[in-house]
């Protein structure tokens, strides 16, 4: 599969699992270290106009947690989500990318707690999907049974 084929691939997975009639609006980008995850995701939100977000990088994310690391919790998550995207022009779709710095505040468990909650958050106002490299798709099988179309896992013969 060329790089070409994968962008289509990931936007109409993403248009499907994040449309919004779903119950589920959450879309996991999975894959290896360098496999293509953030140019994949990023050229798909620039190419629809959707918001692509490096959670590690955008002023106002991660720095945000500075003092606030201990207490800060799975659910607090979903709380950011919603404060992102609960405004009046809230785009259609949000990408959230590099959350592994996130993720290393907890353990597995508090992170399965994580992927659970966040994987089947409801009445979302916007689509959302995540890139991370933290989880294979097995495990997030695991944690999110009978979600397999809610997770997108890079090809390793991708040709970027």
């Amino acid at each position: 599969m060329n790089f070409e084929e994968l962008v289509l691939a990931l936007e109409e997975r993403i248009r499907f699992v994040c449309r919004e009639q779903a119950r589920y609006r959450v879309l996991w980008v999975v894959g290896k270290p360098h496999s293509g995850k953030t140019l994949l995701s990023r050229t798909v939100c620039q190419r629809t106009s959707w918001r692509y977000i490096d959670f590690t990088l955008e002023p106002g994310f991660l720095d945000s947690l500075t003092g606030r690391e201990e207490s800060y919790h799975p659910e607090n998550f979903l709380e950011t989500i919603k404060k992102l995207i609960d405004n009046k022009v809230a785009p259609e779709i949000v990408a959230i990318d590099e959350i592994e710095s996130l993720l290393s505040l907890w353990n597995w468990e508090q992170q399965e707690v994580f992927f659970k909650q966040v994987g089947r958050a409801t009445r979302l106002p916007t689509g959302v999907v995540l890139v991370t490299r933290k989880r294979t798709a097995q495990q997030l099988l695991k944690i999110l049974p009978g979600m397999n179309y809610h997770i997108f896992e890079m090809p390793e013969e991708v040709q970027l």
